[in-house]
């Protein structure tokens, strides 16, 4: 698709690396050069899990769409830096720890650290036991006021945890394991024992193969949007009360600042008795080879965008909101996108969500009917809340407005999961319902959004309101446009020596190049990110005539050294 061309040479060229916050996914663990192997150190087996009686409880909890989606299980344990491991001290003082784990049968596993400090220098990896997943370095760009981690998972059931310490910083480190999280199910895979023999098949085939990839078509409405939007959603992991992992879907949003404040809105009832602290999040997972409606499982990409750490900002039940921020900002170089909101409560034509349903691969669904606005009780002893209603068959089998979703369902995992009008603009988030896949069909029922317009003003405060965070300097708009995160990236140097002007134009844009500036090219982008002309910048001048009226960016390269500069330019002609 030519916005993912887009986006993937806007970081090939970039020049400006941000290590903020981010897993940086470099280098290696410094054992990996040791000539002593890992197995000299014995890992810790820990307590084998129940998955029969896990798999009765999620039974009946998986029936319940107003709580997080279980995953995993917390192990509680009680290892740290000054009570366990083996530490290797090196020659000239810098030295490792190494602690290892095992739990039998586990898809994957990760860590919480309830004591969680790095100085500068320090590492912290964590790999599986063939080395075929590593994740980190975790660094001191981890740190937090809280002094707590969450890590994402690696693949397979033994985890391996190594803490690099120069000598300089000796002792000063904060490290300790509260529990190891054991994932036993993640969209349509499941552990060992998880189901009686001969039905795991059958409860797959019910379970989600109406789901669509979000790179599955969509509709030629709507395509250009979804191809940036998805760029926002993230995977929600959570470490709840007492020993459950679960996860939810959630948005980034953006903010009339447009200042790439990490604000990310999902579901308040996602919060359950979890630490917002502690949840990480992964961006941009979903399938290069995407599979729509069919009984096949997606293939995945390596891609590994997450952070760890969140504060909460605002949330309440009369929309079932949260609105929690990132405690470190995304990197400039990372493929995200800030997605814009509509207040106006105005019922749009049809509707699209973008969710990771069970944990799985990014999907998408659509309603080609407008909502109808009901307060509803999504179930259970959940309050009411003012929602979107995506209509379909009642449970006593009365019809609604229309049939459900025309393309995929929402599961559990779904929830939080963004709700955008035709213009890919934010209305809602989920909240609950009863739609779900019959086969490679969807069952027809409803579904429940709690509307953004409620939302903005819930409350007598900000901490129960959106409004406050994404309305920061009081401008008080209806809309805000979607902001994609790559367009930040631009070179210094260029920066203080090429000019745009005028701004705003009426259709012929001069650029001014002083200094050692080298020959240019320039693209123009549309504010979805779309490509609409390019060529060799000759004359110092780029005409916009047949563009109609609109904001875009001009994006100029210097050719012998690929540094870019991106303006935002506003045509009125």
């Amino acid at each position: 698709m030519m916005i993912k061309k887009i986006l993937l040479i806007f970081l090939m060229i970039s020049t400006y690396l941000s290590l903020l916050g981010q897993v940086t996914n470099e280098g290696t663990p410094a054992s990996w050069d040791m000539i002593e192997e890992k197995s000299t150190i014995q890992s810790i087996k820990l307590p084998k899990l129940d998955i029969k009686q896990i798999q009765i409880e999620d039974d009946v909890n998986d029936q319940l769409r107003t709580k997080p989606y279980r995953i995993g299980l917390q192990i509680k344990v009680d290892y740290g830096l000054n009570n366990s491991g083996t530490w290797t001290e090196f020659q000239n003082g810098d030295r490792i720890w190494r602690i290892g784990f095992s739990s039998d049968d586990a898809l994957n596993l990760g860590l919480i650290l309830d004591k969680f400090y790095l100085p500068e220098g320090c590492t912290l990896y964590l790999y599986n036991d063939d080395r075929s997943d590593l994740l980190g370095a975790y660094t001191n760009n981890q740190n937090n006021r809280e002094e707590v981690l969450t890590t994402w998972f690696v693949t397979g059931d033994k985890l391996w945890v190594e803490y690099y310490e120069p000598s300089e910083v000796r002792g000063q480190s904060k490290l300790h394991i509260s529990s190891v999280m054991h994932g036993y199910r993640s969209g349509h895979t499941y552990q060992k024992g998880y189901f009686e023999e001969g039905k795991a098949d059958e409860f797959l085939n019910n379970s989600g193969n109406c789901n669509h990839d979000v790179n599955c078509p969509i509709g030629a409405d709507f395509e250009a949007q979804r191809d940036v939007i998805k760029k926002g959603v993230g995977f929600l992991l959570m470490p709840l009360g007492g020993t459950s992992v679960g996860l939810c879907t959630g948005t980034l949003i953006n903010n009339t600042n447009e200042d790439n404040t990490p604000y990310f809105l999902t579901a308040n009832h996602c919060l359950g008795s979890g630490n917002p602290a502690t949840y990480a999040i992964r961006f941009n997972w979903f399938s290069p080879n995407p599979i729509c409606g069919q009984t096949t499982n997606s293939p995945t990409t390596s891609e590994d965008l997450t952070l760890s750490g969140t504060t909460l900002r605002a949330r309440s039940t009369a929309s079932d909101f949260m609105l929690v921020e990132l405690n470190n900002h995304i990197p400039d170089t990372w493929d995200v996108a800030f997605v814009g909101w509509d207040r106006t409560d105005d019922i749009p034509n049809f509707t699209v969500s973008v969710h990771h349903p069970q944990g799985d691969i990014m999907k998408i669904s659509r309603d080609d009917d407008p909502p109808s606005k009901i307060a509803q009780n999504a179930g259970g002893s959940s309050p009411v809340a003012q929602t979107w209603d995506i209509n379909g068959l009642t449970p006593s089998g009365n019809s609604g407005n229309s049939t459900g979703w025309e393309l995929g369902v929402t599961e559990g995992g779904s929830s939080g999961g963004a709700l955008f009008n035709p213009e890919g603009k934010i209305i809602g988030q989920l909240y609950g319902g009863l739609a779900a896949c019959n086969g490679t069909l969807d069952n027809n029922a409803h579904d429940y959004y709690g509307r953004f317009s409620v939302s903005w003003d819930a409350g007598s405060s900000a901490s129960t309101r959106l409004r406050d965070w994404l309305d920061p300097a009081g401008t008080n708009p209806m809309t805000l446009d979607t902001k994609m995160n790559v367009l930040s990236v631009n070179d210094e140097f260029l920066e203080q020596n090429i000019t745009i002007f005028p701004n705003p134009t009426s259709g012929l844009v001069q650029v001014k190049a002083s200094g050692l500036v080298g020959d240019l090219s320039y693209e123009i982008f549309n504010l979805l990110g779309q490509s609409l002309k390019s060529g060799v910048l000759q004359n110092e001048a780029i005409q916009l005539n047949s563009l109609n009226d609109n904001i875009y960016f001009i994006k100029i390269t210097e050719v012998d050294s690929n540094k870019i500069l991106v303006k935002k330019v506003v045509l009125s002609k």
